[in-house]
């Protein structure tokens, strides 16, 4: 019965020390740093035990207050709680509310916005679903690494036609780059590097940090961040430089890093940085962007909301939230695919061949 759970309901918040909504929105939704990249942590809890207008206001306030794409969008989040406040009744089931409010965070268009509720959690894929794949792995796999690659931490790495190509996969930031330095040395007497970060979507800003500075000629502005630092859509902190900078002797010859829309957050960062670096050529399709690090935030009956807090901008300011392009467009030919070939690494060994030859006339 409803007026047992709101005594129960009642005891609850006195047991944690819960405040109305009214008084402050911190007493409702806590948020802290979301720890290893662009991983999410899971609650399953009973909304019913909390009012779906206190979930509902605590969700739309916390994104008004935290979120960093709000201005930079052109989103009207006032207009967005008018729209979806007057679906919130006391008596919906708790998948209504949380249709409801998946339905709002939409309206952000951000792969790092989530909310996390036990049975279901809302996304936004959009971002890659209407781009072409640009990829298959099983081609790459039996014709490219083949059997005998060698696996160094996450990067799975071959040398091509007969050693003239260095070929690295690496399928996600979380994954350890630490061998990366023996891997140079692998590569030494190839003719470039070709890179393949396709489907890559993403991990721990460290390691795509470190990884860029393996590859750095020297020591160059990479990226710039800045975070939310106040209640107000504009409210940031002045933005703070990163520069990378070389790990070893680095790699001086062509390098020709391989993007889809599939590859996003940490992978976009990392893409920002290399695209500094003048022996560096990204080839393919944009990235998916993912230009804010996400924070968890636990609501009343311990549902999580997961949003972007900061914006990540390259080196001239400019945020690439919506995806960082290639330096060259590349489609993967679908035909040449169901023949075991590749055509954008393909493409890639044939700028490696241009850059090499323009390098050693």
């Amino acid at each position: 019965p409803r007026a047992e759970k709101k005594t129960e309901n009642k005891k609850r918040k006195e047991t944690m020390n819960l405040r109305p909504y009214k008084t402050s929105i911190a007493a409702l939704a806590l948020c802290f740093p979301l720890m290893g990249g662009c991983e999410r942590i899971f609650m399953d809890s009973d909304p019913d035990d909390f009012s779906r207008r206190e979930i509902f206001d605590a969700v739309w306030k916390t994104v008004d207050e935290k979120y960093s794409f709000l201005e930079l969008k052109g989103i009207d989040w006032d207009a967005a709680y008018q729209k979806y406040s007057q679906k919130v009744t006391e008596d919906m089931e708790g998948y209504y509310l949380c249709e409801t409010l998946s339905d709002m965070l939409y309206e952000l268009e951000d792969g790092h916005v989530n909310m996390s509720v036990g049975f279901n959690y809302s996304r936004y894929w959009k971002w890659y679903l209407d781009a072409p794949a640009n990829f298959d792995y099983s081609v790459v796999e039996r014709n490219y690494l083949r059997e005998d690659y060698w696996a160094s931490g996450g990067l799975k790495n071959s040398l091509l036609d007969g050693g003239k190509y260095g070929y690295i996969y690496y399928e996600s930031f979380n994954a350890s780059p630490s061998y990366i330095g023996l891997i140079l040395d692998r590569f030494a007497q190839t003719d470039g590097i070709i890179l393949d970060l396709r489907d890559n979507g993403g991990g721990a800003l460290d390691n795509a940090e470190y990884l860029a500075d393996f590859l750095a000629d020297t020591r160059r502005l990479t990226y710039r961040m800045r975070y939310k630092n106040g209640p107000g859509h504009g409210d940031f902190t002045p933005y703070q430089d990163h520069y990378s900078t070389p790990k070893g002797p680095g790699y001086k010859k062509p390098i020709v890093v391989l993007t889809n829309r599939k590859c996003y957050s940490a992978t976009s960062f990392f893409v920002t940085m290399v695209k500094e670096f003048p022996n560096v050529i990204v080839l393919g399709d944009s990235t998916g962007g993912g230009a804010g690090l996400p924070m968890d935030c636990v609501l009343p009956g311990g549902w999580t909301l997961r949003l972007s807090t900061s914006q990540g901008a390259d080196a001239r300011g400019v945020c690439f939230e919506r995806g960082v392009d290639p330096d060259e467009r590349c489609t993967l030919d679908v035909n040449l695919s169901r023949n075991g070939i590749d055509s954008i690494i393909e493409r890639a060994k044939e700028i490696i061949d241009a850059a090499s030859a323009a390098q050693n006339p």
